[in-house]
């Protein structure tokens, strides 16, 4: 726990900087501490995914006390702010992060940044629901879409229990039978990675809409490897002896398993194997003292068989400075448009 800001004698300065450099320690720290710890925030994922990571680093003299990730790029003047990364990477649960008893104090020095000279446009998905860098920037993050999430139960085989009557016997019937198949779940150690990335990407080859993710999938694969070597990411599969079937992404941070990515087989023989393959995932997070999943962001069918309660999910877009505001006006008013257009579409 870092000490609060009420007996600090200087006041918080925000420096921009290209590296996080000898603040790494202290970003991560003060990141696993946040109420919903994000781990698209950590300092590996955000090394791997963008080249151009800029660090909005609060800091009491040298002492880090909080701070915000973003990517920066430049038109007509204005610095537009957004998540580091490509933006089918989908990272999720976005906000300022800041040392428990400061959150106030970093979210008014950011603000003041913003605020201050220059024109500058943020544009953050994936931010939550009353977010500090919503009070940062005086603007509320409009809806996008839900993040469902699960608290976990004490003992690992008591948590399919716990799930719909229907849910169980269908991934006892598919565990079943993927088993007579000589199929079962692994972990995926370090040495391993390669092979299971190999089958992910084929798991997902020609399946409609999978293009995009496909084609990011060396920068995921960067980041994932840098996450299990962290202890923070872990890589699963449903297999056998020649064949992978079904192929799992998940972080652990904080004591929150988040589900990420899972790709599998369609093959008739193979039905059921994402589930069977999820739930394996969870029982072994628990076993290791997870007490929440977090299944990220989308409100798609299959996860309610997972968990019971969502998350709001956000985006957040504000504008200092005049062409700032008429750049961001210009976007929305595109968006609506297009918006209109494609709901006269037969």
């Amino acid at each position: 726990m870092g000490q609060t800001r009420a007996n600090a004698p200087r006041p918080l300065t925000v420096v921009i900087q290209p590296q996080i450099g000898h603040h790494r320690g202290a970003w991560d720290s003060i990141g696993a501490n946040q109420e919903i710890s994000s781990v698209f925030q950590r300092s590996w994922w955000l090394e791997r995914v963008s080249k151009s990571t800029t660090y909005l680093l609060v800091l009491d003299g040298d002492r880090l006390v909080g701070g915000l990730a973003v990517s920066v790029r430049r038109r007509f003047g204005v610095r537009r702010l957004t998540a580091p990364g490509p933006t089918v990477l989908c990272p999720d649960h976005l906000d300022l992060i800041a040392e428990p008893g400061a959150e106030a104090e970093v979210a008014a020095a950011v603000g003041a940044w913003f605020r201050g000279p220059g024109q500058r446009v943020l544009d953050l998905r994936g931010v939550d629901d009353d977010s500090l860098i919503a009070r940062a920037v005086g603007v509320a993050a409009a809806p996008m879409d839900v993040a469902p999430y699960q608290s976990l139960p004490a003992a690992p085989d008591t948590y399919l229990a716990g799930r719909s009557s229907n849910f169980r016997r269908s991934v006892r019937r598919a565990t079943r039978s993927l088993a007579a198949l000589g199929i079962e779940h692994r972990r995926v150690e370090a040495a391993d990675l390669p092979g299971a990335f190999d089958a992910f990407r084929s798991l997902h080859a020609g399946r409609e809409g999978r293009g995009p993710l496909v084609a990011e999938l060396p920068t995921l694969e960067r980041a994932l490897v840098a996450g299990v070597a962290a202890g923070e990411a872990r890589v699963d599969v449903l297999a056998s002896n020649d064949q992978v079937v079904a192929v799992c992404f998940a972080f652990v941070l904080g004591g929150r398993l988040s589900l990420y990515q899972v790709a599998r087989s369609l093959e008739r023989e193979h039905d059921g194997a994402g589930n069977v393959l999820l739930v394996a995932v969870i029982e072994d997070a628990v076993a290791a003292g997870c007490h929440e999943v977090d299944l990220l962001r989308g409100g798609e069918g299959y996860k309610s068989s997972f968990a019971d309660a969502t998350r709001p999910i956000g985006r957040l877009r504000a504008a200092h400075g005049g062409v700032a505001r008429v750049l961001l006006a210009g976007e929305d008013a595109a968006r609506r448009l297009n918006a209109r257009l494609r709901s006269r579409v037969p």
